[in-house]
């Protein structure tokens, strides 16, 4: 699965309220009131999935979902 699908997926997932607007690449992360077990979650999937490891401080500074896919974009141009 491509890195952005996996992304919103997962995000989707952890954040499936009813009523929820729609997550996509300009959707902030704060406002998604993700916990700190389901954005460890998240990460730790992610960090799996395409064999990256993400900073937490990295993470801190994010501020939208396209943000945490930039930065996995570069992690994994750097490892080519």
């Amino acid at each position: 699965m491509q890195l952005r699908g996996k992304t919103l997926q997962l995000l989707t997932r952890y954040t499936d309220e009813p009523g929820r607007q729609s997550i996509d690449m300009d959707s902030e992360l704060d406002a998604l009131e993700l916990d700190s077990l389901a954005m460890f979650e998240i990460v730790y999937e992610l960090e799996e999935s395409f064999a990256v490891e993400l900073d937490e401080l990295a993470l801190a500074e994010m501020k939208t979902v396209g943000d945490l896919v930039a930065h996995i974009e570069r992690e994994l141009a750097e490892k080519d």
